[in-house]
């Protein structure tokens, strides 16, 4: 079973999730011209942790046989990778400017013109970077997970010193 901080932690991101993920689509969804990458790896990388961190995270939470810590740790890298990504990508595709210039919205790719969509960008830009933040600390407790109960939750095969005299029955 996972800790309560880990779990609590998970189902924040959960929210955080469907919130990018729901502006990232709806970007993707409204895209007038031309495809843009950056919105569809954002779309990508929300949709990939809410199926691995939080349902699987959760599912380890009330079923301890898929609590294994070197699973979720590869999944909370992974997750900390690609929102990373994304939100540096579609940062780097809005370049963070005043959505009420008209000359940059109309010139940039993303926005296409619209400060609607520019402001959706940069709150989805938002929402992926604290979820990049909450994977760090997901992530920590994965590994200090690993330390603890080694790489598959079990013990760590270390047993506790015999301390004490021994009584007449063991001699």
């Amino acid at each position: 079973m996972l800790a309560l901080g880990d779990s609590i932690l998970r189902l924040t991101n959960f929210v955080l999730l469907v919130i990018a993920l729901g502006l990232t689509a709806s970007l993707a969804a409204s895209t007038v011209t031309q495809s843009n990458p950056q919105i569809n790896f954002g779309v990508f990388a929300a949709a990939f942790a809410i199926l691995t961190s939080s349902f699987y995270g959760i599912l380890a939470y009330f079923i301890a046989a898929f609590a294994w810590p070197i699973v979720l740790a590869a999944l909370d890298i992974l997750n900390l990778i690609f929102t990373f990504a994304a939100a540096t990508a579609i940062a780097a595709g809005i370049r963070c400017h005043s959505c009420s210039n008209k000359d940059y919205v109309d010139d940039n790719n993303i926005t296409q013109g619209s400060s609607g969509r520019c402001r959706k960008a940069q709150a989805s830009v938002a929402f992926l970077y604290i979820s990049f933040f909450i994977f760090v600390f997901s992530t920590v407790f994965s590994v200090i997970s690993i330390t603890k109960g080694g790489l598959f939750g079990g013990s760590s095969g270390r047993s506790t010193a015999r301390v004490g005299v021994p009584s007449m029955s063991q001699v």
